[in-house]
C-alpha cells in the first residue's frame, strides 16, 4: 500500500440466507460489489424443515411400555443450512485474503451467523478482520452503509 493510499476493504453483509460482498475504501461512500456482490444461498436455505429432511423421522419404542414415538432429528435442518452457507462465505473470504484482494475486512451479520463465520474463517481472512457488527445490514441501502461501517471501525 502506498503511503497516502487508503487501505482496500471488503465488507461482508450477511444473514442466514443472503449475503452481499462489497469492496472499497473509507469513507465507504462508493462501495462496489465483489464479483457481482450477491452471494446466493444453497437450495435448501429457504425450505421448511420438513422439506429439507428426506424421510419421515424414525420411530422408537418407549422404555416403559410398548408404545412407539417419533424420534427428533439430532440437529435442526434449517440451522444446518445456515451453517453451510456461512462456510461457503468463509471460503470466499479465505480465497480473497489468500489472493491479497483486500487488506481489511468488516463483517456485519446477526450473532449466530457471526459465530458460524468466526468458526469457519481461515487464518488469512481472520487476520484481516478489523470490525464485526452484530446487525443484519444485508438490505440496507448502500447510501446508509457508510455510517454503520465508519462507526464500527471507530471513525
Amino acid at each position: 500500500m502506498a503511503r497516502n493510499q487508503l487501505p482496500n476493504y471488503w465488507v461482508l453483509l450477511a444473514d442466514g440466507h443472503h449475503a452481499r460482498l462489497l469492496e472499497g475504501g473509507r469513507p465507504f461512500d462508493s462501495l462496489t460489489g465483489v464479483d457481482g456482490g450477491v452471494i446466493e444461498p444453497s437450495d435448501g436455505a429457504h425450505a421448511y424443515a420438513h422439506d429439507i429432511m428426506s424421510d419421515r423421522p424414525g420411530r422408537s419404542f418407549n422404555s416403559a411400555d410398548s408404545r412407539r414415538s417419533a424420534m427428533e432429528p439430532q440437529t435442526d435442518p434449517q440451522r444446518l443450512e445456515k451453517t453451510r452457507f456461512a462456510q461457503k462465505l468463509a471460503a470466499i473470504l479465505d480465497a480473497g485474503a489468500t489472493a491479497q484482494r483486500f487488506e481489511r475486512l468488516i463483517i456485519a451479520a446477526p450473532a449466530p451467523v457471526l459465530g458460524d463465520l468466526r468458526h469457519s474463517l481461515g487464518p488469512a481472512a481472520r487476520d484481516k478482520v478489523v470490525a464485526e457488527i452484530d446487525k443484519d445490514l444485508v438490505k440496507t441501502p448502500s447510501t446508509d452503509l457508510g455510517r454503520h461501517l465508519l462507526n464500527a471501525i471507530g471513525f
